[in-house]
């Protein structure tokens, strides 16, 4: 690479500053790293008035977050118009340990992430199963908490707000002379929801209508209330690292309903706890070694009711509503499903990385994953409970978990992998990442995933990137085994998704204080899988073939030393391969504006601006596309010095925006987001 002279030094407090190991495994400056990568820092995320993790993943170009119309309103990140219903495209990663609920492939059921114990949050774009495995599909979002080496300080911050929602948090670090220490973290935040985000039309309006009933909770408030307890303990020295996180959102609401029908009495109870173990040492000059050790424990356990009091609803011979012959029950306490399950992941991995080779670091990586489902399911409907002859039932719940009748046996899966990587300094300005891995599943078998990153640095200034990758995500268990369920089936013989990406980047530094990024994407996915009509009865199948293009533009500007501004478009075109229609219920445009402003050492204020463009609906849905909107939020925070202490007025959807995410044609007036909000915020750094 070119040297930089002193004087040609740009201004390292911008985001080229970062450092991640994302992108290659080991710790390198994002600007040249083989990757398109982001990285929001915890002053990022403080500054900007975010208080949970979705607002935060909304300012990462391609990135938008969509609401569940599957999965009761709960969060879908779609990286470059590729998603579901589930999150499933998308590996998210906490502290390196995958989140990913093996049932349905998703997040954790209703998570909601606070932010105060996170350090930075760091994305990238793009095919990464070469480095991550299964479902590193479109991109990796890796959740890196604070530690010890970190120097966070001892805080105690509450926070009160619009919808009776109240937040707090207690920090503390302790670190001796020799860099070994302890970090703690407890938030907790809670919330009754916003009153005003109703539905005028649910489908029990629907089945009140067909079948002569008025049980509908329509019009009616979407239930999205939460309670969230985030804790975190790291302790640490200079080669080992033992991280333990408990995270848990009780009685947290149902959104729209399960069955899109209101449920004002349904909730979720739903926990995860990980504990990580690491040991990092450099060997000798040119070998260095790490080894992790995971466990992952979540738990979930709910009580839907699926449609309300009095509903009188066609029950089939098996049990289940809308199934032959149909017989006309009413259900005088509503119909009721108490699902819930627990999941085990063990997960080890030893990496050597080694730079004794001149112009080449070269990494192995060897590790296994462990992971077994257990469920278990009550309910006063379906196969074991009911036969169809029935004209009354009860909200008496039947026990049906470790019989024939449950919704999903109790699972597990297993897989060994290997990977390698080499980075090579082929030349001046030129650096040539080639890698791959290999991963061996139990259920479906082996599957292997190369990786190429040409990168070009001709200067300090300009770094020019080339990237190929492929990539998979493995069908979830329910995808499989699925059964039981009116509303769809599993399928054993489903073979893993792929895709191929191709990326150019462009990234400028055109001033010391201006960057510049822009890049070019392309790619092709194949074998989704979807839930699809076979004869009678919804079966998932590798239905769906997909590619898309578009481009990204991103600028930082530190006008000076009180302005910032951060900025950035992106436009994607997604479609069906086989039928040329476009991917519904993701925007083609959307763009970010920011700009942090200190009025004085004690005064900062920062205001944001999320647009949204519209979306297309999904084939056979004949409303207007739906309306894009803006959302602004603004933060103004005043520190008393020496005091440390801090007060901060934040406003989220300071225009009261009416903001609407996708509903299928069902809920005709999509669903409503929240408005306007207030907050207040005092915070004592000791």
């Amino acid at each position: 690479m070119a040297e930089v002279s002193p004087v040609d030094e740009v201004d390292y407090s911008l985001e080229e500053a970062y450092f991640s190991t994302i992108a290659s495994g080991h710790l390198e400056a994002v600007r040249k790293a083989p990757g398109v990568i982001s990285v929001i820092s915890s002053s990022d995320m403080e500054a900007m008035g975010a208080t949970h993790l979705d607002e935060v993943l909304e300012a990462v170009s391609g990135l938008h977050v969509v609401r569940s119309d599957l999965n009761r309103l709960e969060p879908v990140y779609s990286i470059r118009g590729i998603h579901s219903g589930f999150s499933a495209q998308v590996l998210v990663l906490f502290n390196g340990m995958e989140l990913k609920n093996p049932f349905n492939g998703g997040l954790p059921s209703a998570f909601r992430l606070p932010l105060n114990a996170i350090e930075r949050i760091e994305v990238i774009k793009g095919a990464s199963s070469a480095l991550y495995g299964a479902d590193a599909y479109s991109g990796v979002i890796n959740i890196v908490p604070k530690r010890v080496r970190d120097y966070a300080p001892a805080i105690a911050q509450m926070r009160l707000g619009s919808f009776d929602s109240r937040d707090f948090t207690v920090q503390y670090q302790h670190q001796d002379a020799l860099g070994a220490g302890y970090f703690f973290s407890l938030e907790h935040q809670e919330s009754g929801g916003d009153p005003s985000r109703t539905l005028s039309q649910d489908l029990q309006t629907l089945n009140d209508l067909a079948y002569g009933t008025s049980a509908s909770l329509a019009p009616g408030e979407l239930n999205t209330n939460y309670s969230v307890t985030n804790m975190m303990l790291n302790v640490e020295n200079d080669t080992w690292s033992w991280n333990n996180w408990y995270w848990s959102n009780l009685d947290a609401g149902t959104g729209q309903g399960v069955a899109r029908a209101l449920d004002k009495d349904g909730f979720v109870d739903s926990t995860s706890f990980i504990s990580h173990l690491q040991y990092r040492s450099i060997v000798d000059h040119g070998l260095s070694v790490e080894s992790n050790l995971k466990y992952h424990f979540s738990d979930a356990d709910s009580l839907f009711k699926l449609f309300p009091d009095n509903s009188r609803l066609p029950i089939g011979s098996d049990g289940n509503p809308f199934t032959a012959p149909g017989n006309l029950v009413t259900f005088t306490n509503g119909v009721i499903g108490s699902p819930a399950y627990k999941a085990h992941k063990g997960y080890f991995d030893t990496s050597f990385q080694f730079i004794g080779l001149e112009n080449h670091i070269v990494r192995v990586q060897l590790g296994g994953q462990y992971v077994a489902l257990r469920t278990g399911e009550r309910k006063n409907y379906g196969p074991g409970v009911l036969d169809g002859s029935e004209t009354v039932v009860d909200g008496s719940l039947t026990d049906v978990s470790d019989q024939s009748e449950v919704f999903l046996a109790d699972q597990e899966r297993h897989n060994v992998f290997v990977a390698l990587q080499d980075q090579w300094d082929i030349q001046d300005y030129w650096t040539l990442t080639l890698g791959g891995r290999l991963d061996q599943y139990s259920d479906f078998g082996r599957v292997f995933n190369p990786r190429m990153g040409l990168v070009w640095e001709p200067g300090h200034n300009f770094t020019g990137k080339l990237l190929y990758g492929e990539a998979f995500r493995a069908p979830s268990f329910s995808e499989l085994y699925l059964k039981n369920n009116p509303s769809g089936l599993g399928s054993e013989t489903l073979k893993p998704e792929r895709i191929k990406t191709y990326e150019l980047v462009a990234d400028y530094q055109a001033a010391p204080s201006l960057r510049l990024i822009n890049t070019l994407y392309f790619y092709k996915a194949e074998d989704l899988i979807a839930n699809r009509l076979v004869g009678s009865v919804f079966q998932f199948q590798n239905a769906v073939q997909q590619e898309g293009y578009g481009f990204e533009v991103e600028s930082h500007w530190r006008a000076n030393d009180a302005l910032n501004l951060k900025a950035q478009y992106s436009y994607q075109h997604s479609e069906n391969s086989d039928t040329g229609e476009a991917v519904a219920d993701v925007p083609n445009h959307t763009a970010y504006l920011a700009v942090d402003y200190r009025l004085s050492d004690q005064w900062r204020l920062h205001l944001n601006n999320h647009w949204i463009g519209s979306s297309f609906r999904a084939s056979g849905d004949s409303r207007d596309k739906l309306s894009g909107y803006s959302w602004t939020t603004l933060k103004l925070t005043k520190a008393f010095e020496p005091e440390g202490l801090s007060v901060a007025l934040i406003v989220k959807n300071l225009l009261d925006e009416n903001a609407r995410a996708p509903a299928s044609s069902i809920i005709p007036n999509d669903y409503p987001l929240e408005g306007r909000s207030i907050w207040g915020e005092l915070t004592y750094h000791f």
